[in-house]
């Protein structure tokens, strides 16, 4: 079976846990499903050692060394292991669910299609359940080997489902009315680019102590609902921009958030909200992913041109280009005014693979085997610090755009130890 949603957040993965924790406990006592989630699962062997000590009710801890039931390295390995585990357990079905099951399209070509035949393979009744975000039909085996799935499809929310969703987040001291319509403004504010359920509950537990407090210091009183929606609307704008693209964490948006007042000048509240990340340390991003970032703003910023004059190794990016005769050519050092400046004109669309190459160019160390470099680049395209401006599900082949700004970048930079001024073209 295959569970679909058109977007995130759609209640798939509540509905199907709470379904086998229901029949779990009418089956029996016995572990009979392994719930997987391929993000956390980052590697094959992580997704066959999970499940096996799922099956098994193995729990890793301080007794065992935190040591799982079975090493598994590679598909026979697991499957030898399930067929051990679970081929004396005759009459009872096991279920395998796989959430985000997408994500096992990169992780080689058997490993979807062993796990659709894993009950073929083993002589165990088991069954699979896929919990995805795109159509079987996008992440399909190419080479084929196993049979579609059932697939059940869960519609996005409508907005009115949505507000009542959001309504249940309501303070116990506040009415609920007032709230509710709170809710909707927000909702008005965000939809359009935030389709993400859980995000638009994370915004509107930020910023409704922000919309409230003119309440508590005599500003407005809660019927005047659009001077209150005037005095947080510098909060909104930092929320788009700072707070939903995870330029800032929930702690630095509330530290700072708190400082700031209604009875401040409301320039001054936004520009308290803007200067968040200034020291922020570049972000909270893994070490490798603030790498990322930077080469992708590189290469919106940088003409691809000059790619071999910056990033080729064994290159200084500041030593200027002579002709035979000696006369400079480098254009980092005409007249800013003789033409416009790159981060005038904005960013500019790269391929996937010149971003990767400079990346690996930038990076002082070998990147470790274990990194999925990928999946921290779809990280990157969902929390919207890249925007996709070509069509296509998978990350090979299609184009992006940057979309931080040079402070942030810098801030990433400082962090890593990178000088990223001496890589970037005419921004003196």
């Amino acid at each position: 079976m295959e569970a679909i949603g058109e977007r995130l957040a759609t209640g798939k993965t509540s509905v199907i846990q709470d379904m086998f924790k229901e029949y779990e406990g009418v089956a029996g006592t016995s572990r009979c499903y392994a719930y997987i989630n391929s993000v956390e699962c980052f590697t094959s062997r992580l997704l066959f050692e999970r499940t096996l000590n799922a099956w098994s009710g193995h729990v890793p801890c301080a007794e065992n060394r935190f040591s799982n039931y079975a090493r598994c390295d590679n598909l026979v390995d697991f499957v030898n292991n399930v067929r051990d585990l679970l081929g004396s357990k005759h009459g009872a079905t096991y279920y395998l669910v796989v959430d985000q099951a997408e994500r096992l399209r990169d992780r080689g070509p058997m490993l979807l299609t062993t796990l659709l035949r894993l009950s073929e393979l083993t002589g165990v009744d088991i069954s699979v359940v896929l919990i995805s975000n795109v159509v079987w039909d996008k992440f399909r085996p190419r080479h084929g080997g196993a049979a579609d799935p059932v697939s059940v499809y869960f519609p996005y929310y409508s907005k009115e489902q949505i507000l009542q969703v959001l309504a249940k987040d309501c303070p116990l001291e506040e009415p609920a009315g007032f709230f509710l319509t709170f809710v909707d403004a927000v909702y008005e504010v965000f939809h359009r680019n935030c389709v993400d359920l859980n995000e638009l509950r994370h915004l509107v537990a930020m910023l409704y102590p922000k919309f409230v407090q003119p309440v508590f210091e005599k500003q407005a009183t809660r019927n005047e609902f659009g001077r209150l929606f005037k005095l947080c609307q510098p909060y909104f704008t930092a929320a788009s921009e700072r707070l939903y693209l995870r330029e800032i964490s929930t702690s630095e948006w509330q530290k700072h958030s708190t400082v700031a007042s209604v009875k401040n000048n409301p320039e001054d509240v936004a520009t308290c909200i803007y200067h968040m990340a200034e020291n922020n340390d570049g972000m909270e991003l893994p070490h490798y992913t603030k790498y990322l970032v930077i080469a992708a703003y590189l290469a919106s910023y940088n003409p691809s041109r000059l790619d071999v004059q910056y990033f080729a190794r064994g290159k200084d990016p500041s030593q200027k280009r002579k002709r035979k005769g000696g006369a400079l050519v480098a254009a980092v050092d005409e007249d800013a005014g003789a033409r416009d400046r790159q981060q005038l004109l904005g960013p500019k669309s790269f391929a996937i693979e010149r971003m990767l190459a400079i990346f690996y160019s930038i990076i002082a160390e070998p990147v470790d085997s274990a990194v999925d470099v990928q999946t921290q680049i779809a990280s990157l395209i969902t929390l919207r610090l890249l925007t996709k401006t070509s069509a296509g599900e998978r990350l090979d082949g299609i184009k992006c755009k940057c979309n931080v700004s040079l402070e942030v970048v810098r801030g990433i930079a400082k962090s890593v130890r990178f000088d990223v001024d001496r890589y970037l073209y005419n921004f003196k």
